[in-house]
């Protein structure tokens, strides 16, 4: 077979697709062919960039070198969209090796069927935080994705992964740090109206006040691991408690955290699709991108 003629390689490519992998040219570059390569094996990859700079591969760019970018460290995929004809993800402002991961993380959830769009919000990607999603804008495209529009043969399209602080507060929210506006630029950002747990002040819908102590596991607070059950149970003594953890059986007294419900709550905001759990009742779920399950709570 030449080079020129189409292929698809040992992974199938979305309908339509018209990139490097799809459509070879006569010849490419290492860096051309490394990243095909990977695209290739893997599915996508990640490319990072340093604060202040930008692709110094002409051909790779649709915009003069004045305009490369002058912002924050950023990061992003390649080959979401041969693959699945998804956005590609974007990051900014955190450490290169943690950009990748997450999105490394993120970008085989999606290749196992998760699909995003702005307003949502993703768990277990940072540690005991969410992330949101937002639409990347023109500048953002022409700034930072510009290497997906090559490979693609197209305006490339992408989602911003924006990050709070520590506490899962975002640039948005009340008693927000300006850093993280500098580090994830506005103007990278399509404006939208978020809601839920994400909202400017999200409302509270639990039966319980936000300072209702709630009980964990180590994994789930000191680790920032997924929370992937829950159950409400009828209490002599307190009235009720909730228990929230990771999911996994046999934890032992020394595993176990006293927190506020509100704390859990900001840190994996899904819980609010089952605030309205009744007594004596559990649900589950078998990852972060699962549907929650309910059940009446058997007792030991």
């Amino acid at each position: 077979m030449s080079n020129t003629e189409p292929w698809m390689g040992p992974l199938p490519a979305a309908p339509g697709c018209d990139c490097h992998v799809c459509r070879p040219d006569e010849s490419y570059d290492e860096q051309d062919r490394r990243v095909i390569d990977t695209v290739l094996k893997h599915g996508w990859q990640v490319i990072m960039v340093a604060a202040g700079a930008g692709c110094d591969v002409p051909e790779h760019q649709n915009h003069s070198e004045a305009d490369h970018n002058e912002g924050p460290a950023f990061a992003y995929t390649i080959g979401l969209g041969h693959r699945v004809g998804h956005p590609e993800l974007l990051m900014s402002g955190l450490d290169h090796r943690l950009m990748h991961r997450c999105l490394n993380g993120v970008a085989e959830r999606i290749m196992n069927g998760l699909r995003l769009v702005p307003g949502d919000a993703i768990e277990d990607v940072l540690a005991g935080v969410p992330v949101a999603v937002e639409r990347a804008t023109d500048l953002a495209l022409a700034e930072t994705v510009t290497w997906s529009g090559w490979f693609h043969r197209r305006k490339p399209q992408a989602l911003a992964l924006v990050w709070p602080d520590r506490n899962g507060v975002f640039g948005w929210q009340p008693g927000a740090p300006s850093i993280l506006d500098d580090r994830q630029p506005t103007e990278w950002r399509a404006p939208i109206n978020h809601t839920g747990g994400l909202a400017p002040d999200p409302p509270w819908e639990f039966p319980v006040p936000p300072d209702h102590r709630a009980f964990s596991c180590s994994h789930v607070v000191d680790d920032g691991d997924a929370v992937l059950w829950i159950a409400r149970q009828r209490d002599g003594q307190r009235g009720e408690d909730w228990s929230i953890h990771c999911g996994a059986n046999g934890h032992e007294t020394d595993d176990m955290r006293v927190v506020h419900l509100a704390h859990l709550v900001r840190s994996a905001p899904s819980l609010r699709r089952i605030a309205d759990l009744a007594l004596d009742e559990e649900a589950w779920r078998d990852d972060p991108d699962s549907p929650w399950k309910r059940a009446e709570l058997v007792a030991p």
